[in-house]
């Protein structure tokens, strides 16, 4: 029988610090930005070693990539009626602001200082949003409809979110709610 010299080593759990990590990078992404955050500053946000982002995530625009496509999802705009999608959506983008997950348009606006982070950002925009909307959309000019409720939805979020205008509070929102609503389902059903 051997002595063993101190405590065994802590297990890792590869799920949780990679779940920490992702939590944190959104976190620092949506409040400070892309080209600003460091790979340091997320592990220490994360509670974790700065050489586990890069295991677990290559690198840190690896890690924008994983931080983007968690929250960047259309699924809940199209499942379900089409003739409630535009209630659907702006519902869609008002319970969003509710999530404990950070603001996805923040994300991508403050990492589009960043060359590099402003092509994937288009990217998984295209890839995540835009495109399975336009399928989903259907017949002539569906691509050119799914960036015209992108950049419809932008707008507002980014007015209602990022500004904010005093016009979209939630005391005088339900005009400008209901408008969004009639547009959206309006450039849906060309």
């Amino acid at each position: 029988m051997t002595a063993t010299s101190g405590p065994l080593p802590r297990k890792r759990d590869a799920a949780r610090t990679t779940e920490a990590i992702l939590r944190a990078a959104q976190k620092l992404f949506a409040q400070k930005g892309y080209a600003t955050t460091g790979v340091r500053e997320i592990a220490a946000e994360a509670g974790v070693n700065s050489t586990l982002v890069r295991r677990y995530f290559g690198s840190k625009e690896g890690l924008l990539r994983k931080a983007l496509e968690d929250v960047l999802t259309i699924e809940h705009f199209i499942r379900g009626s089409r003739a409630e999608f535009g209630v659907r959506a702006v519902a869609n983008l008002l319970r969003g602001e509710a999530e404990p997950v950070p603001n996805p348009l923040a994300m991508i606006i403050l990492a589009t200082a960043d060359p590099a982070a402003r092509i994937l950002c288009r990217d998984l925009m295209h890839e995540r949003i835009i495109r399975p909307l336009a399928e989903w959309l259907g017949g002539p000019g569906a691509l050119d409809r799914a960036a015209q409720l992108n950049i419809l939805w932008i707008g507002f979020m980014t007015a209602r979110q990022i500004v904010p205008l005093q016009p979209l509070s939630d005391d005088t929102l339900e005009p400008t709610r209901q408008w969004l609503e009639k547009l959206t389902q309006s450039i849906a059903d060309d």
